[in-house]
């Protein structure tokens, strides 16, 4: 029996989406004015600038430069695997602008706008050919100081805000929920020894464990969404989301 499915695309950017609750917590008041209403109505899509060739798991070794001069920082350096990123009008990057002491304690956190002089996006085809994610390059890029959200070379801790947040979304739970539905409406119309797959005892236990692990993880998003709302910020602990979501999509 032939099966033809048709997936409606799914645009997840969660990192850009973060920005707001790191501005509210780390931004000037210039910067939330200006910024939060053009997230708000869309105007503005923001590009996260984090990852680096050979500083992803250990973002800490990033390499990307911002010197000072005057009241700007010149930015020499790369990105990569920055999603949608050739649809952002802005980005916002971790730059290093200290050499010596710990890694963490030399980065800083900027914003700008992706067209500015210097930057270039290329793309990065996937092995289904798709265009999703990027590089970008950084060639004496001038940044206003102004544009530095929380203290220079502070960016880790604003970083690591960013990111407790990002990982209260990172799961998935509900893109997994709408895909377990569509499989088990699959499963109806499929047949096995004559009955639909679904109602094959093996089968069907396989989908139960995979249902009763999406709801504890839609209890665990909503015990995380809970403490982001008492405590002001997501705990460590969204990082379980991260690898048990993994694991189940």
């Amino acid at each position: 029996m032939e099966c033809n499915r048709h997936y409606a695309p799914r645009i997840v950017a969660f990192g850009p989406h973060m920005l707001g609750p790191v501005l509210l917590k780390f931004g000037s008041d210039q910067q939330k004015n200006e910024i939060l209403p053009r997230i708000l109505s869309g105007e503005d899509w923001w590009a996260q600038g984090y990852s680096e060739p050979g500083a992803g798991f250990d973002l800490a070794s990033l390499k990307t430069r911002a010197e000072r001069d005057g009241d700007h920082y010149v930015i020499n350096g790369q990105k990569t695997w920055t999603t949608l990123g050739q649809h952002a009008n802005k980005i916002f990057c971790l730059v290093r602008t200290k050499q010596d002491g710990k890694p963490q304690e030399g980065i800083s956190f900027l914003l700008m706008n992706i067209d500015l002089p210097g930057i270039e996006v290329r793309p990065i085809r996937l092995i289904d050919g798709g265009h999703e994610v990027n590089e970008v390059f950084f060639s004496d890029v001038r940044v206003p100081v102004a544009n530095l959200v929380g203290e220079e070379n502070k960016g880790w801790t604003v970083a690591k805000y960013l990111l407790t947040h990002e990982r209260t979304n990172i799961a998935g739970v509900g893109i997994s929920m709408q895909a377990l539905e569509e499989v088990k409406a699959l499963t109806r119309s499929v047949r096995r020894r004559g009955c639909p797959l679904i109602e094959d005892p093996l089968f069907a236990v396989r989908i139960a464990r995979v249902e009763t692990d999406l709801e504890a993880m839609k209890i665990t998003n909503f015990r995380m969404l809970y403490t982001a709302q008492k405590q002001g910020q997501p705990g460590p602990e969204t990082s379980i989301l991260k690898i048990k979501g993994t694991i189940i999509n």
